[in-house]
């Protein structure tokens, strides 16, 4: 009698764990943007004269799965894990315009450049995902996707440099519980995260990030 208590024990405990650890793959797709936009006025004594500049930039980042990738969730359902935790395929297109003023009060007219459009373009991307807390997921650091652009038209002060949009920045809530539901075929998990930072002093203006990204998950 006690050794079928046992085996209907282990039973019972096995058809648990049977039913707690739930397993479900989807083709996993994402689509990203990142922006920037700077305003400053910059002023520096020249000589006998005072320089005044005046910069304008803007600086997009799109990113785009040309494929899905094939990613497993496990776990037991508002729990899950993720294997691969990586979206592959991805293109990353950059782009910058802008312009420079310059102007010298009582030395001269003001000059004015508009930059060339700079564009950068990268295949084969990949970045990884994690979950951040239940119900919620985001980035890992990703390499800097406009990097080889000009830092020089239009300009960009030190203080403006150090402020770049990233897709960690932003948070996405993901039901967990659907992703083991078999009658429900997709989800969308969406993050957003908007940025004003005023520089004030010398340069004055402001720097402003948004960085909004959709992963979709299609189960297979």
């Amino acid at each position: 009698m006690a050794a079928l208590a046992c085996t209907c024990a282990l039973l019972s405990a096995t058809t648990v764990d049977a039913r707690a650890e739930a397993r479900a793959t989807f083709r996993v797709t994402l689509t990203a943007k990142l922006t920037k936009s700077w305003n400053y006025v910059l002023t520096r004594d020249v000589g006998e004269c005072t320089t005044v500049t005046y910069v304008l930039g803007t600086r997009t980042i799109t990113l785009r799965s040309l494929r899905p990738t094939s990613v497993t969730a496990t776990g037991s359902p508002g729990r899950a894990r993720f294997v691969p935790a990586v979206v592959g395929a991805i293109r990353s297109q950059a782009t910058q315009s802008g312009s420079v003023t310059v102007t010298r009060p009582g030395c001269g007219g003001p000059s004015r450049d508009d930059c060339a459009v700079g564009r950068r373009t990268l295949s084969n991307q990949a970045v990884q995902f994690y979950r951040t807390r239940p119900g919620e997921l985001s980035f890992r650091r990703t390499r800097d996707f406009g990097a080889g652009l000009s830092t020089t038209c239009p300009s960009q002060h030190p203080l403006v440099l150090v402020e770049q949009p990233a897709l960690r920045e932003a948070e996405g809530d993901i039901n967990e519980r659907q992703l083991f539901d078999a009658d429900i075929r997709s989800q969308m998990v969406t993050g957003s995260f908007e940025e004003e930072t005023d520089l004030e002093g010398n340069p004055d203006g402001k720097v402003v990030e948004r960085v909004t990204w959709t992963l979709r998950f299609v189960r297979r």
